[in-house]
């Protein structure tokens, strides 16, 4: 039998509280798109549901917590979209470029302003590396990447997906709020691999046999 035959279904109740969660997600978006977040008001967000102020705190401690939700759906989009079988696997280089160009394309679509406001609360509260889904897929590129010998044997995965990620958020908050022309992710990708690649063995060629007076030997008369 499917392993899905035993799972339990959702009663009435927990199918409205999902509802209703969904519901406050989608204006509490909306609001901040609108407004942004610092000028969102929870009062305004509930209205919108037909809820009351609690019923949002219910579902979303704070208003900051609504953008937390959006980035992890985005995070799940990126890692399962890199984690979809392929004929080959993706090499390093490509795998980061897939990284840096979905993020990208989300800070140059109408919710830019959305990518903004969570770097900026990355900036104000840091990172929980611990529920970042994104850190963890890069820093398993990454390792894979080492193991290939594509990275150096010294690089530590961890640290190097931090050290990545953090030039992504900057690289974003760049493009949405600089004119164009901007770097293209190929340029981001490239100077990041350029520190940390393992050099390229160079080739031995076989020397000619020295002549004699190179050697230091007399020439033989003929």
């Amino acid at each position: 039998m499917p392993a899905t035959a035993h799972a339990p279904s959702l009663g009435s109740r927990d199918r409205q509280r999902l509802a209703t969660r969904e519901a406050l997600f989608r204006a509490g978006l909306d609001e901040i798109r609108r407004v942004g977040l610092a000028n969102a008001q929870v009062d305004r967000i509930a209205a919108r549901c037909a809820v009351s102020r609690g019923t949002f705190y219910f579902h979303f401690p704070t208003k900051e917590d609504v953008l937390r939700e959006w980035e992890r759906r985005r995070q799940v989009e990126i890692v399962e979209r890199l984690d979809r079988p392929r004929r080959a696997p993706l090499a390093l280089r490509g795998a980061l470029l897939e990284v840096v160009d979905f993020l990208a394309d989300l800070a140059a679509s109408p919710d830019g302003r959305l990518v903004l406001e969570t770097l900026a609360i990355h900036v104000r509260e840091g990172t929980d590396p611990r529920s970042y889904l994104l850190l963890d897929q890069i820093e398993g590129l990454l390792a894979a990447g080492r193991a290939r010998g594509e990275l150096r044997n010294d690089v530590d995965a961890r640290a190097a997906a931090t050290l990545f990620l953090s030039n992504v958020f900057g690289f974003l908050v760049s493009r949405t709020t600089s004119r164009p022309p901007h770097p293209g992710p190929e340029l981001l990708v490239d100077l990041f691999l350029t520190g940390a690649s393992a050099p390229t063995p160079k080739r031995t060629t076989r020397s000619k046999p020295a002549k004699a007076a190179d050697r230091g030997e007399p020439r033989r008369k003929r």
